[in-house]
Parts: C-alpha cells; structure tokens; sequence
C-alpha cells in the first residue's frame, strides 16, 4: 500500500464544545490549538450523540453506528435478561479498529473512553486510567505496562462522579484533581510516545467531568461566595487552558507526525428533564390520575442511605450483583405482566423501551400495536409543557430505526428517544398537559443530577499535516464515523474490520 512510514496523532478533547474552541482559538485563549487550526483546517463534525449521548465514543473506535455497536449508556438494557447491565463483552463485544489494523503499524493508545479492556495486538494500550466514564477498571497491554504506569504517575485522581449538586469545597477538590489529570495524564502519554509508532491516539477525560460540573453556578449547593465568584466562572476556562497546553506538549513531543485533534460531542447547558419522563408516560399510558409505579423495598432503603455510602455499597460488589441491585432500584415495583413501557437510565435524553412479545421475556404489546403505541406516547408526551410558562419540553421525539440504518444490534436500543427543548431544564418548578394533568417536580427550579452542563450534539475536528491546506475549512456533511477510515487512509493501511464512514478526501494528500 501507500507510504506505512507516516505518522498520525490523534488527540481526543472528550467533550469539548465546538462553539468554546472556535471562541477561544480566535481570541487568543487557547493558543496551541489556534496555531493547529491555522496551519491545517478545521469544522464541526455529525454525531452520534444527538440522539443517544452515551455512544460517540463506540462509534469512533468501533468504525460503526449505534445500530451495529448495541453501547449508547453505560447502565443499559439487556432484554434476554430483563435487566440492566453495564456494556461488556459477554454480550456486547466490540473490537477498537486500532486492534485490527492489517499494515506494518505500531499504535500507542491512551485512555480511549469506554473501550472494553484490553486484549494483544501490535502496539501498547491503556484504558480507564484517566477517562470521565469509569466503564472499566484501569487496564493494559502488555499487562505489566500498568503496574509500571503506577510507579510513575500514581493511580488516576479522578474519581467516580457522585450525583446530585455539590458543596463549592467539594467542587474545587473536584477542580484541582481535573488540573492535575491532565497535567499527568500528558506526561504519561509523551512517556508513551517514546516508543516506536506510527498511530497515537490519546484522550483528556477532564473537559467531560469539567463540562458537566463547572457550566454554570446550578451545579452548586447554596450560593457561591462573592470571595470565591470569579474563581468558579474561570474553572471551565481554566481546565481548558490545561487542555490547551497539554495538546502543544504532545505536538511538541511529536514533530514529524501530522495532527488531528477531535471532540465527539460538545457540551452546553443542560436541557434534561429526565426526571419527569416516568411520571410522563405513565399519564400517557393509564391516564391523569396515574403514576409512577412505587418504588420497591430496595429502592426505598437506598434512598434512605447518604449517597456516599449508597455509592460505597454498589462499588464494593462483583458486577453481576452490581447488576442485579440497580436492575431492582430501577424496577423494583414494576409488574411486568402490566407494563407495556418503561424508561431506560438516561441523563440527558430520554430513552424508551416497549415491553414487546417476543423481544422481552416477559413482552406484552404484540408487534403488530408497536407502531400504534409509538404514535400514541410520543403525542402524549408532547402535550406537557412548563406550567408557569407555557414553554415546550420536548423538541422531537423519534424512533430509533428511524435515525440510524439497519444494523445487527438495533435492537440494544430504546424504541424512542426524547429530545429536550434547547433552553436549560433547570427552570421548572412543574409541568402540566391540558389532557394529562400536573407533575410537580421533586426538586422545584433545578436538575436533580447536579450537573450544569450537559451533552451537545455536534463534535470538531483540527487537522494538520503534509498535504492539509492551511486555514481550511471542512467539507460539509463530515461524520464522527470518518475518523477512523480517514486516519487510517493517511497511514495507507487497511482497517481489518469493517468501517461504515467515509474518507475525508481533504485530509488524505
């Protein structure tokens, strides 16, 4: 094939907003990525993310849509079963293209979000070191390159996020670890890239956790003190000047390789109102007078628990019990027999599931009513609006075969998904439906998760190299499924799995 002897970088600013980079590569904030972007080309990049928030990530390392990949959450249904489950290989196997890669190709990866472990192939990986998510535990190959990273840089500072807003002590603790993240997780990564490759791919995690806790004051307990105002409106800026410099600290320990620097998704406000959709649909279902169904025992002594120790207990069990316990907290109460649809675990938006014969064990809604059923929800739900304004709720409400292609695992994924309004979800006190009655909300006038910012649905791409036209823009129509094939068109090896993107003929000289 073409010239193997190219390098590429690939350096991954998870969750990354696209509006905040254009802003602050023009205005001098962030300089090294500005000097990418004007000696190579830049644009927004399609995602995955607008309809299900939890799967960009499995789509840019497996080279496939969500209807192939099955992973949209890290806590999702697993219908064989009737319960939820985090994404594993058991049942949801999936190969990074990195791993399969047909060519004379050393890789070095570092901390991809959501990748599943690791496995031998020609190169070196760490996984779950760093990254936002925590879908697995740290992990290596080869195997004895963790306990080495351990000596070095210590075991990763970021924790598990905790739900719920947080006391503004606990967010700069939270501030200070985001910082040193990715000042250690740069360093590992040029001690990586010391070795000899051709394809780096490395990922920050901190503009994820940053981007949902620093958005806006909403994520605080209380009021922010004056002495501390300006301090918490910096924060974001902040970690992303650490993005920044490490970027240019990774290019600078690569200078012959070209350069692609992405986000998958952005961040913005938050605009769920996930928190309503139970009591939503069970109006849509059985009428005004009805709700949610009561809580089981399980939930009810959780909820009693303080969240540090309900976090502790769950954290300290095997997976498959993990599994079973959150699978009883989320349906604990549910009659099977009488359920025709229920909510999957989402946080930003909603997801669907119909209990359908043949599909679910314990399915009721024959297959020929689904459309019917469909129909008859999403105009339900569209009927609520915010009770002191008028204002929608809901943006769009579709089906998932509608959005994405036919593939092996559509199935995996929730019927229908629920695209907020635009404007933050943090202002309601209650909804109401002319035909379906008010629901007041548990927590009036804020989001219960705490999170201020929440998912966009739109990702970027920097790119410079030999043969990128210097001040560029990107063509129109490009996709977070390009990534792959275009990376590795420009290395001139061939994927070894199937990629369903195209090439960004741009990029590729």
């Amino acid at each position: 094939m073409a010239d193997t002897h190219r390098k590429l970088l690939l350096i991954g600013l998870d969750a990354a907003d696209a509006d905040l980079i254009e802003r602050w590569t023009d205005d001098g904030t962030l300089p090294n990525l500005a000097r990418i972007r004007e000696e190579g080309i830049w644009g927004r990049l399609s995602s995955a993310a607008r309809y299900l928030t939890g799967s960009p990530w499995p789509t840019f390392y497996t080279g496939q849509p969500p209807s192939d990949h099955g992973i949209y959450h890290d806590f999702q249904w697993r219908q064989e079963r009737m319960e939820f489950a985090a994404p594993a290989m058991d049942w949801l196997p999936v190969r990074p293209f990195w791993r399969a890669i047909q060519g004379d190709i050393q890789a070095v990866v570092h901390d991809v979000p959501m990748t599943p472990g690791t496995e031998p192939f020609r190169g070196l990986e760490v996984t779950g070191w760093g990254s936002h998510d925590k879908l697995v535990p740290p992990d290596s190959y080869p195997p004895e390159l963790l306990d080495e990273i351990r000596r070095r840089y210590g075991e990763s500072p970021i924790r598990t996020d905790e739900y719920g807003r947080a006391s503004i002590a606990h967010l700069r603790e939270l501030h200070a670890e985001l910082v040193s993240l990715t000042e250690r997780s740069v360093n590992l990564a040029c001690w990586l890239l010391q070795r000899p490759w051709n394809l780096g791919i490395v990922v920050f995690g901190a503009l994820h956790r940053g981007g949902h806790r620093f958005w806006d004051r909403s994520s605080v307990e209380g009021a922010v003190p004056e002495t501390l105002g300006s301090w918490y409106d910096g924060a974001l800026p902040e970690l992303y000047r650490a993005a920044d410099k490490a970027a240019g600290d990774l290019v600078n320990a690569a200078p012959d390789a070209s350069v692609f620097v992405f986000a998958l998704h952005g961040m913005k406000v938050n605009t769920a109102r996930v928190d309503f959709l139970d009591e939503m649909l069970a109006r849509v279902l059985h009428g005004p007078a009805a709700t949610r169904a009561k809580p089981g025992l399980l939930r009810q002594l959780g909820e009693a628990m303080p969240l540090s120790l309900r976090r502790a207990v769950t954290n300290a069990v095997p997976e498959t019990l993990k599994n079973r316990i959150m699978t009883r907290w989320t349906t604990g109460g549910m009659k099977w027999e009488q359920t025709a649809a229920f909510t999957l675990r989402a946080d930003l938006n909603g997801y669907i599931r119909l209990n359908v014969r043949g599909r679910e064990p314990a399915g009721v809604v024959p297959p020929e009513e689904v459309d019917a059923l469909c129909a008859r929800i999403a105009e339900g739900l569209q009927t609520f609006r915010d009770s002191r304004t008028g204002e929608p709720l809901i943006e769009e409400i579709c089906r998932a075969a509608d959005v994405f292609p036919p593939g092996e695992r559509i199935d995996r994924l929730p019927d229908l998904i629920v695209r907020w309004h635009g404007a933050s979800g943090a202002t309601h006190e209650a909804i109401t439906s002319p035909s379906l009655g008010h629901i007041a909300r548990s927590t009036p006038g804020r989001i219960p998760n705490g999170r201020s910012g929440n998912h966009a649905p739109e990702g970027f791409l920097i790119a410079r190299g030999a043969g990128i036209a210097a001040g560029g823009r990107l063509e129109a129509g490009a996709d977070i499924l390009d990534l792959a094939p275009t990376a590795l068109r420009r290395l001139g090896v061939g994927a070894g799995v199937p990629l369903a993107g195209k090439v960004l003929t741009q990029l590729v000289p």
